[in-house]
């Protein structure tokens, strides 16, 4: 939880709140729930993958999205391997850090 406070912090993301949301999958994904200083409802997702993410992913990814809420505005996903060019296209509106 710390390393993503201190990614969130270092790219300017503060949030008030920041609760963890059960998955019900089998990858190494955690997500996030929060509120930032703006009153603003945060989606947060973590990828713990040494390989590239590739469209299937992010596809599987976006299933869990009807689940929430549509008020959630800011979307964000946090990983550390590169993402392939046709995924970054299903990612136009997430921020991707």
């Amino acid at each position: 939880m710390n390393e993503i406070l201190d990614i969130l912090v270092k790219n300017k993301i503060i949030c008030k709140k920041l609760d963890e949301f059960k998955l019900n999958t089998r990858k190494k994904i955690k997500a996030y729930l929060g509120i930032n200083t703006k009153n603003e409802y945060c989606f947060i997702l973590v990828v713990n993958k040494k390989s590239r993410l590739l469209k299937k992913d992010i596809e599987e990814l976006l299933k869990f999205l009807p689940d929430l809420n549509f008020r959630y505005k800011k979307k964000i996903l946090i990983t550390k391997a590169p993402i392939c060019s046709k995924a970054s296209e299903l990612l136009k509106d997430w921020r991707v850090l």
